[in-house]
């Protein structure tokens, strides 16, 4: 009876332990190739990169010393990244696409793209990265806040700048 029981419990751990195991390996492949993708390209422009964060295919990274920042997203198996040099960047603001839908019958708000544009120093264009698109990813894992904590960690970048000129 007893070996009954261990055997019951060896099979039920098993369903429960394989699947659960494998999704964790197999899943984090395509995160890897993100953050492979931004490593190589961190190499290739003799960055070093202190601050990092990757979330939903996402992955930002900023090299203080230089003020660059690396922001790679993963899609449909393919690997973007955009450099950004600070050094050209004038401000920062944080853009919330938030839509008023009725769902049954409610008016709700739900949020639909949290991006950060960067505005330029010069006519050139500004540049948009995003955080958040409900079209590509429906979960939200605190885009907006993690958004806010950029544009702060990249105004910081900024303001010493910004010190230098006025003090001169």
């Amino acid at each position: 009876m007893k070996i009954d029981m261990i055997l019951v419990f060896a099979v039920v751990t098993g369903l429960v332990a394989i699947p659960y195991i494998a999704f964790i390996l197999f899943g984090s492949g395509r995160t890897k190739k993100l953050s492979t993708r931004l490593k190589d390209e961190a190499k290739l422009k003799g960055l070093n990169l202190e601050q990092k964060e990757n979330w939903n295919s996402r992955e930002i990274a900023l090299d203080t010393q230089k003020g660059q920042l690396l922001f790679g997203q993963l899609l449909d198996d393919t690997v973007t990244v955009q450099h950004l040099d600070l050094n050209t960047i004038s401000r920062i603001l944080v853009h919330e696409v938030v839509v008023s839908k009725k769902i049954d019958g409610k008016h709700q708000q739900t949020l639909e793209a949290v991006n950060l544009e960067f505005i330029s120093k010069t006519a050139e264009a500004s540049r948009m990265l995003s955080f958040y698109d409900s079209e590509i990813d429906p979960a939200q894992n605190y885009e907006v806040k993690r958004a806010k904590k950029w544009k702060e960690l990249i105004e910081a970048q900024l303001t010493p700048a910004r010190r230098t000129a006025v003090a001169a």
